[in-house]
């Protein structure tokens, strides 16, 4: 009997310890769970808070430059690629407002923008206001939300008279001239929101056409409004402003700007910048020596420092990042000295030509590719003085 007791106890025993078992693999299972969805929940939120910090906002449309568009010089452009987030861009001047450089993700890569945190005006800056003339051609590209009042304008002005200013806002579906609503130029058809839209503007000697997405929707003759509302013969304009409506919520930006000019004097060019950037001066790789078919650009240098023999210039040379850093340093010293010799053996006093080398210490891209490499290899002429 007693043995029959016995086995009884140890099967229920035994029973109660599988059991237990079973249930603390069970209970283990529930916090291995609990304890995942705890984890992700807190990973997700680190994650969100990075995204936010690094002030990334996703734009994935293609939201290339048109080609083709502007020729002949560049007297100013800006793609914010080069810029560091959260800092005010460095080649505009803050009239109103706040604005700060930040970043889009479109096709897969971070693109610099100017994102406005309010609604604010800035202007290229230039030592003078004074570089547009009777002939010129700007684009630029703008981003719309589709989430209410939004708008960017162009102010075309004129800095010996005011009240020449004449004004084109760009909106989500087409164009205003001159601040006048009733005379909207829309596109006629749909365009998607949130995109961006590319603008392009043309002036010569007072005609003005604007294109909105490659759709040409102004095309005013021989006369502008003024800002008073009055019929005005404008034949040139100084300078430009530029504005933006704005949200926090969903901020304005601007992926770049170019600014063109039929022909603009060197000289005017160089003093109104500071700087001219040479792409087309060659070296063979690895070499100080100019190439033949670079000439052409090397003459207009030595044609505009003979016209204004007051003129002095630094020369720099600048390299991409293919090999060491102390080889591209003497590379680019030897090179800004070889277009300085060029200048002198053409007959400019040496007395105002400087040179300084900075190998690949000031890039103007930052990618890893081939575009990005043609861009560093510059030689740059910057003003000195008269």
């Amino acid at each position: 009997m007693k043995t029959m007791k016995l086995i009884r106890l140890c099967s229920v025993t035994l029973m109660l310890l599988f059991s237990a078992q079973a249930y603390s693999q069970s209970l283990g299972d529930v916090i291995k769970k609990e304890s995942k969805k705890i984890a992700d929940k807190i990973d997700g939120k680190k994650k969100k808070k990075k995204g936010k910090d690094s002030k990334v906002i996703v734009a994935n449309e293609n939201h290339k430059p048109i080609a083709g568009f502007i020729k002949g010089d560049i007297v100013f452009s800006d793609n914010f690629n080069n810029e560091r987030v959260g800092e005010f861009p460095s080649k505009w001047t803050q009239m109103s407002g706040t604005m700060q450089n930040s970043k889009v993700v479109a096709l897969e890569k971070k693109e610099g923008v100017v994102q406005f945190i309010t609604s604010a005006r800035m202007k290229p800056t230039f030592k003078t206001d004074d570089y547009l003339g009777n002939s010129f051609k700007i684009e630029g590209q703008f981003y719309f939300h589709g989430k209410g009042n939004e708008a960017y304008t162009l102010y075309l002005k004129d800095k010996n008279d005011a009240y020449a200013t004449y004004s084109i806002t760009i909106r989500g579906d087409g164009i205003v001239p001159a601040g006048s609503s009733h005379e909207y130029a829309r596109m006629p058809h749909k365009l998607p929101y949130p995109g961006w839209r590319t603008v392009q503007l043309s002036f010569n000697n007072g005609t003005i056409k604007v294109l909105y997405e490659g759709f040409q929707l102004i095309n005013i003759a021989d006369y502008v409004k003024t800002i008073k509302k009055k019929i005005k013969h404008i034949k040139e304009y100084t300078n430009i402003e530029v504005s933006a409506l704005s949200r926090s919520a969903s901020p304005a930006m601007i992926n770049y700007i170019t600014i063109g000019h039929k022909g603009l004097p060197l000289y005017k060019k160089l003093v109104n910048e500071g700087r001219l950037v040479f792409h087309d001066i060659l070296f063979d790789t690895d070499s100080y020596f100019i190439q033949p078919s670079s000439y052409p650009a090397v003459d207009r240098i030595v044609n505009m420092l003979k016209d204004n023999p007051d003129v002095s210039i630094k020369i720099e040379g600048h390299t991409d990042a293919n090999g060491t850093r102390e080889s591209n340093q003497t590379l680019s010293e030897n090179r800004a000295k070889s277009v300085m010799h060029y200048i002198k053996n053409k007959g400019v006093d040496g007395s105002r030509l400087s040179t300084v080398g900075y190998g690949e210490e000031k890039p103007m891209a930052m990618e890893d590719n081939e575009e990005a490499y043609a861009l560093n290899r510059r030689v740059e002429i910057v003003y000195t003085g008269n």
